[in-house]
């Protein structure tokens, strides 16, 4: 194998398929990258083999067809410090390789590629998104879930397709993010499965800045996602998905209407005069006024005062501010709608036409 490439594709290749690699692993051949020579393009493929990528480089410079497997780190380090415009990368005997840029040589111990784990192809029928509208849900859901729960079912996204309808929900069991979108369905496509937290977060990634088409393909035990160069698979969470529909307050008979900003001002100010013992921030709707306040004791407190459009009577509520403010980060409405019942019942949290967001509540002294 012999190709030559630029080095900051090459570079941005590496760094991305990086994320799925094993720092370390009881598999040492896991901790390598598979770098496959074809004509006019080069392929690299890594996994940990709960979530696997292999990302294109096209238009490279291929000399010989081949295949080598890397140590993803050194290799990515070697190309990180590489002053100069592009590389060459060459075998040599058995499984070694040389690296070549400017005035530095490299040479590295490979590995035999056939011990390297396969990926599924991408075949057959698939659910067809835009790369925004698939972004937007995953980052309107992801930051909900849990991240350590011994409910294994919630450490990951609900994804569920039918009816031409895509949703996807994230929770931790005190709150939850719902969104939903049309999707173009090429046959007859209908799919319930939970996506890991990491493969969405290398999604996210390669999502990053494309308005390109994304296929999604579902298999029994795991999602296979392609967006132009990259291809992602995953396996599945194992375990029944709570019924996120019952969690859904329907008789809230409270709303405020506030905008979006300056809630979100309003939540950063009142978190200043919160702490790990004390995280809440209780805030009271009445007449046109949200009133958020806080108080650390021996330190002092906070009032912050908003403008809002209010409906129904007087209430007062606890919230966690992080649970507010996870929420503001990837909002991009104008004008946040929060539904409310009482101190102890869940508050619902509408942005746009498409998603909810439910916040259980947390206690406050009267």
């Amino acid at each position: 194998m012999k190709f030559s490439c630029d080095v900051k594709r090459l570079q941005a290749a590496l760094q991305l398929v990086s994320t799925v690699i094993p720092a370390k692993s009881p598999r040492e051949i896991l901790q390598n990258v598979l770098i496959q020579a074809q004509d006019s393009s080069v392929s690299f493929v890594g996994t940990d083999l709960e979530v696997g990528m292999r990302y294109i480089l096209d238009d490279v410079n291929v000399e010989e067809k081949g295949t080598i497997l890397a140590n993803a780190p050194k290799l990515t380090q070697i190309v990180r410090e590489a002053n100069a415009e592009t590389i060459e990368i060459e075998t040599e005997k058995s499984f070694d390789f040389k690296i070549t840029y400017a005035s530095s040589d490299y040479s590295m111990k490979g590995f035999d590629p056939e011990e390297y784990p396969e990926l599924p192809d991408f075949a057959g029928e698939f659910v067809e998104m835009d790369a925004p509208t698939l972004l937007k849900m995953i980052r309107h859901t992801s930051f909900a879930a849990a991240r350590e729960s011994m409910r294994f079912a919630i450490n990951g996204v609900l994804f569920v397709v039918e009816d031409g309808m895509a949703h996807m929900v994230g929770t931790d069991g005190h709150r939850l993010g719902w969104i939903k979108k049309q999707v173009e369905i090429a046959g007859d496509v209908s799919f319930r499965g939970i996506v890991p937290l990491k493969a969405l977060d290398v999604l996210e990634r390669l999502l990053e800045g494309s308005e390109e088409q994304v296929k999604l393909k579902f298999e029994e035990n795991y999602i296979l996602a392609q967006a132009g160069s990259g291809h992602i698979v995953s396996k599945l969470v194992e375990g029944t998905y709570p019924n996120y529909e019952d969690v859904i307050p329907h008789e809230n008979d409270k709303k405020a209407i506030i905008n979006t900003d300056e809630l979100r001002s309003a939540v950063r100010q009142a978190a200043i005069l919160t702490s790990d013992e004390s995280r809440a921030v209780r805030t009271s709707f009445e007449d046109d006024e949200m009133t958020m306040t806080s108080r650390i004791p021996d330190r002092g407190g906070s009032v912050i005062t908003r403008k809002i459009d209010f409906e129904g009577s007087a209430v007062k509520i606890g919230f966690n501010p992080e649970y507010l403010l996870d929420m503001l980060k990837v909002t991009e409405e104008p004008e946040i709608i929060i539904e409310l019942m009482s101190k102890d019942k869940p508050a619902l949290i509408k942005t746009g036409t498409d998603y909810l967001y439910v916040v259980m509540p947390v206690s406050i002294e009267e």
